[in-house]
Order: structure tokens, then C-alpha cells, then sequence
């Protein structure tokens, strides 16, 4: 019985921060930013959204259901069920008045089960069964406590670690959100165009031209007549389909969320990393960091995809998740790089990991859980002598108190007229692990990297800095760029004009990973199976 259950309520671990006068603080809309977070698939980041929920919120309900997100997210999205138990054992001790006790005792019993102790998942189940007689999940844990209590019965050992052979990527095919939002979109293709109902293959269309499609009502509009409420899928002979000026490989799928016009690429994952790897990396640079990049950006994408399968889309097509350019945006040297490295992928103890990267270190990466408090071990920072000097990796941004204010409040944080911000706490590598923001209203304490998001990724390049307040400004004096986890693009281009392989670079920012290979079956997917979703040449 596999227990990826996705009727989870989602949401790590939490701190009750010591000393902290609490304002006014907009707890739907703290979590309105940390769900934008987890589904574009930035399971960390939403980690720490949720905390700050968690830390600041005033109502001991809100709390809990942040704290639980957070035991969720732990465990359906990063696998790491220890933290997960912590969460919801937290609520259970700490919260048990609240709806979300309930989901707690439930998802520590199903937590229990996928990590083989059946015995602890069963006493669980029944004190779910105990305390929560008419709960919402009541059938489930019936079912879920028998199974339980045959595997004790039948003495089955937990399940043995082993390897994964990464068969599941059956289909590594990757949807790519290009447009979710009001407007028109106009699509077309190179040669001959099809239009097709994605529910039953019937053909609405097949010859040439462009349609400008529209939402309205749940119903999707081409060149304002009504085509219908459901998907479609739009696919070209030559394989090309364009999209606002734009053309990209594969098919686009077409629906309406009420107003909104939502267009994804669906794309073979390979052809995919053609138009993503010359967007986060210049593909002037050198043979083997444009192949290190094609090997993370590749990882990156599966590990998402094999999270998002209740989802309409993987990825999106910015930064959210990586930028991507489509067929307009390939450059013969990165193409030349993804297929160099077809099918590799890096993997932690047998699985995917979490391919995180970014600009440049500044002289030293960082460790995941100092950015967002989970520990991945092969996301521990190191020491990177490659990224020092890179050009414009010094920096110094000046920011009022006002603007701070502005910018902050925007969270619902509820600050007052701010008179100092500091950074209370930095890490071996010299990043702000903890600021601290103090105003006419009290004192707000953040994580390094959430302050700088909040603030503005582009005008606070890294956490790297030494921070002064000067009449009425913080003056913030800083090296690198970006979140400083994971690959160094900078560095790596460094380590190959050096004469390192991608292996090299890759297993100097990621510890401990062996790359794999894909089996050839699995590099490819055919994206027309259905004849009559083809345009014939």
C-alpha cells in the first residue's frame, strides 16, 4: 500500500522565537505566499513561509495548520519523515484543541506505516479512531489501522533501503506552464495546424493559420466563438507550435480557469532542457559548465515532475522554477551540452535530489537548512575559492526605512515606523542566517533569505553582507548572487576554464551524489500517440 496520499492537508520545524513583541500580522496572506511557493515547486521556500505563519500569527489554530503544512510538506515533497513526526507530534502536544490535531494524529500514522513501523502507525491510527469518532477520516484510518495491524500480526520487517532504479520516469515528457492569466494569447504552428478536444481526440480543426484564444466563463474562445470547457490540445506538423511571438517544441494544451487563459507546453524533457539551459547559463561560456548545468537543470525537472502529478503543470517557464525559452531561445553550444549529457541525472542515496543553484557564491555556498531550514546532506555548503572575483560579485545596495517598511508590510507583517535592522545571527560562510527588524510597533525576527526575498531578490543580490544603519537607511555591503545553495554557475564556469569535467564540478557542489543515466526507453516520449492528434507531413 503506497502512501503518497494526496488528501493530505500540506504544509518545518518550528521555533517560538524568544523576546518578539508581536503587531498585526495577515495570516492568509502569509499563507496565500507560502502556497504560491509550494506549488511552483519550492518546497523549501514554502518551508520557511510556513514557519513565519507558524512564528507570528495570533491564533493558535493558524498555528497549528501552518506547523502541520510544514510536517506535510516534510514528508510528501522531501521524504524526510523524521522532521515530518516532529511537526505533528509538536501539534499533538502543543495544539490539541485545534482542527488541526486531528490531521496531525491521521498523518502521523500514515508517516509511520511508509517508514515500516507498523506498530507505531496502528496505536496512531486507533487513537485517531479514539479521539476523532466522527472525523472527517475516520473510513480511512479504519482501513489504514487493519493493515496496520496484519502487517504486525504477519511480523513484516520494514521495507529494506534499497537503491531505486529510477523505472518510475516512465514518461519524462515535462508540462511547462507558459500563461495563466486574463488576455488573449495568439498560437499557432510551423506548417499545418491541429486542434484537438484533449477528452476525446476529436479534431476541431486541421490546416493553417493563427487563432487568438480567450477565456471566459470557464470556457475557452478562439477569435471569440466559444470552442468549449474543456482541455485542448494544439500540435503541428513540423512539431513547431508558436505561442505570443514565441515558438516552442512539442504541443500546447489549452483550458480556462473562469477568466483565465492557462497555455502549457508539453515537451520531451531533453528538448526542454534546449530552451532552459542557454536561459540559465550564457551559452558563450565553457563545454563542461554548460553540460554541469544541463545535468542539474535536468535533475531539477524530474525530481518537480515526480512530485506534481496532481498538478495540471511541472513547471513554470521563469524563474519561479527555471526560465525557459522554448525552441526560440536554443543556442547550438548548450544544445550540444544536453546531448552530451542525455538521460544523467544526480541522485542521494539511489533518489533525485533537489538540483538547487544559483549566480554566484561569493567565495562559499551555503547550507540548505541555514536558508530554509531543512537539512539536505548533499546540500552542505563548501568552501569556493572558484566564485571569488567573479565580475560584479561585490555589490552595496542602500535602503530606507521607509521603503523597508513598505516592502515588508506588503506581507501583512503589520510593521511600524522601523528604526534599526540588523543581522542577529550569520553562518560559518558569513550570511545572515537571522535578521532583525525593529520598529515603533515592536520587533520582527526573519531568516536571512526570507528578508532578502521580501525585500527584493535583484536589489539584495545574496545574503552574503555586512549591514550599517545610517540616517534612516540600512546600507547592506555584500558578495554573490542568489540564495547561495547548490551550484555556483560562476564557479562552475571557473572549475571548466580550469580544465574540471562536469562530474567534477557537480560533485564539488553537490556532496556525496553519484549521476546516473536514464535507460534510452525512458530519454524519449512520444508526445502524438493518438493518430488523431497528428498532422500528417
Amino acid at each position: 500500500m503506497k502512501t503518497y496520499i494526496r488528501f493530505f492537508t500540506l504544509a518545518v520545524a518550528l521555533v517560538i522565537l524568544p523576546g518578539i513583541t508581536f503587531a498585526a500580522f495577515d495570516d492568509e496572506q502569509g499563507f496565500e505566499a507560502a502556497s504560491e511557493q509550494l506549488n511552483s515547486g519550492k518546497y523549501l521556500e514554502s518551508l520557511s513561509m510556513y514557519r513565519e505563519v507558524a512564528v507570528y500569527s495570533e491564533s493558535p489554530a493558524n498555528r497549528a495548520r501552518a506547523i502541520l503544512f510544514m510536517g506535510t510538506t516534510y514528508s510528501l515533497y522531501l521524504e524526510q519523515y523524521k522532521s515530518a513526526l516532529k511537526q505533528f507530534n509538536f501539534i499533538i502536544n502543543n495544539y490539541s484543541k485545534t482542527p488541526a490535531a486531528a490531521d496531525a494524529v491521521f498523518n502521523s500514522g500514515i508517516v509511520l506505516y511508509e517508514m515500516g513501523d507498523y506498530k507505531g502507525a496502528y496505536n496512531m491510527f486507533m487513537a485517531y479512531l479514539k479521539n476523532y469518532p466522527h472525523g472527517l477520516r475516520r473510513l480511512s484510518a479504519e482501513v489504514w489501522s487493519e493493515s496496520a495491524a496484519s502487517m504486525v500480526q504477519r511480523g513484516v520487517p520494514p521495507p529494506a533501503t534499497k537503491k531505486p532504479t529510477l523505472e518510475f520516469l516512465a514518461d519524462t515528457s515535462i508540462r511547462v506552464l507558459l500563461y495563466s492569466k486574463k488576455g488573449n494569447a495568439e498560437i499557432g504552428a510551423k506548417g499545418k495546424m491541429a486542434l484537438t478536444s484533449k477528452f476525446n481526440g476529436k479534431s476541431l480543426y486541421n490546416g493553417s493559420g493563427t487563432f487568438r484564444f480567450s477565456a471566459q466563463n470557464g470556457n475557452v474562445l478562439a477569435n471569440g466563438k466559444r470552442v468549449g470547457s474543456g482541455t485542448y490540445i494544439v500540435a503541428s506538423s513540423k512539431r513547431i507550435v508558436a505561442f505570443s511571438g514565441k515558438t516552442y517544441r512539442g504541443t500546447l494544451s489549452i483550458s480556462a480557469q473562469g477568466n483565465k487563459l492557462v497555455v502549457v507546453n508539453t515537451v520531451p524533457l531533453e528538448q526542454y532542457l534546449y530552451g532552459v539551459v542557454p536561459k540559465e547559463m550564457p551559452a558563450s561560456w565553457s563545454k563542461n559548465a554548460l553540460m554541469a548545468q544541463a545535468v542539474a537543470a535536468r535533475t531539477y525537472a524530474l525530481y518537480i515532475k515526480n512530485k506534481s502529478k496532481d498538478k495540471a503543470f511541472d513547471v513554470e517557464a521563469t524563474t519561479s522554477s527555471q526560465v525557459y525559452g522554448g525552441f526560440s531561445g536554443e543556442k547550438a553550444s548548450s544544445t550540444a551540452a544536453v546531448n552530451a549529457t542525455r538521460g544523467e541525472v544526480m541522485t542521494y542515496d539511489g533518489r533525485l535530489i533537489i538540483a538547487y543553484f544559483h549566480s554566484n557564491s561569493g567565495g562559499h555556498t551555503e547550507d540548505a537548512k541555514n536558508v530554509w531550514s531543512a537539512d539536505l546532506e548533499y546540500l552542505h555548503g563548501v568552501s569556493d575559492v572558484y566564485s571569488k572575483n567573479a565580475p560584479n560579485g561585490v555589490w552595496e545596495y542602500s535602503l530606507s526605512f521607509a521603503t523597508a517598511r513598505k516592502k515588508l508590510n506588503k506581507y501583512g507583517l503589520g510593521i511600524g515606523r522601523i528604526k534599526r535592522i540588523t543581522a542577529a545571527k550569520k553562518s560559518k560562510s558569513g550570511r545572515a542566517v537571522k535578521m532583525v527588524v525593529v520598529s515603533d510597533s515592536g520587533k520582527r525576527e526573519f531568516t536571512g533569505n526570507n528578508f532578502r526575498i521580501k525585500i527584493g531578490a535583484g536589489s539584495l543580490k545574496s545574503t552574503l553582507f555586512q549591514v550599517s544603519n545610517q540616517s534612516g537607511r540600512a546600507v547592506f555591503r555584500g558578495k554573490g548572487f542568489g540564495h547561495g545553495v547548490g551550484l555556483s554557475q560562476w564557479g562552475a564556469r571557473k572549475m571548466s576554464e580550469s580544465r574540471y569535467n562536469y562530474t567534477d564540478i557537480l560533485k564539488n557542489y553537490y556532496k556525496g551524489i553519484e549521476i546516473m543515466k536514464l535507460s534510452p526507453k525512458l530519454s524519449s516520449y512520444n508526445l502524438y500517440p493518438d493518430k488523431q492528434a497528428a498532422v500528417q507531413q
